[in-house]
């Protein structure tokens, strides 16, 4: 298992046709303008993802640079906990920032901003849908006391079932996948970024 850190100065992107399963944790922040992960998240996805549908650019030799193919996948377990979890980044920055005045934003607005958001990636085909089997559910119970977390449990378990790549922004989850990689060992790659990168 590689651990790659996306805000190294070496980091040039992902492969072509590379599929990566996502955490619920960069979901939200993209989506959230408000968590503290907004602005590195959306600058990875500005520069490495969203920018891949575009048109092709020249490079500097003049040949026409491929167009990468890069499939993101989410399952019902991240949708459910972007759900739940849609108010929390407004809550934690208003407890952050005390001395700004948040009282004309609505918290409601920011919650339907989030789940529109997640919405019109999904209906846009940015994020795919991947869900578990059978053999995904027994990987779950056999991971589920080494991870902690329920829901990293199923992440882990189909990124893992299906050889997906996982991006977080979940260092300690990433901790605790190295612990375990012998048992996780069809995710070649997990993309994480420091603490360093957080807005607040």
């Amino acid at each position: 298992m590689e651990k790659i850190d996306f805000n190294a100065t070496n980091f040039s992107g992902f492969d072509n046709n590379e599929k990566i399963l996502i955490d619920t944790g960069v979901i939200l922040a993209l989506a959230n303008e408000y968590d503290a992960w907004h602005n590195t998240v959306k600058n990875l996805f500005n520069k490495y993802i969203f920018s891949e549908d575009e048109v092709s650019q020249e490079q500097n030799d003049g040949e026409e640079q491929e167009e990468k193919a890069i499939f993101l996948f989410i399952n019902p377990t991240v949708l459910n906990e972007i759900t739940h979890l849609a108010d929390k980044p407004f809550k934690q920055y208003k407890n952050n920032h005390p001395n700004e005045d948040l009282s004309t934003i609505d918290p409601k607005d920011v919650i339907n901003n989030t789940i529109n958001g997640v919405q019109e990636l999904i209906e846009n085909d940015v994020l795919l849908i991947v869900d578990g089997t059978k053999d995904t559910a027994l990987k779950q119970i056999e991971i589920f006391k080494d991870i902690e977390e329920a829901a990293d449990a199923v992440n882990l378990s189909i990124a893992n079932e299906f050889n997906l790549n996982f991006l977080t922004v979940d260092n300690k989850l990433v901790n605790k996948m190295e612990k375990i990689k012998n048992k996780l060992s069809k995710i070649n790659r997990v993309y994480y970024t420091t603490r360093i990168h957080r807005s607040y």
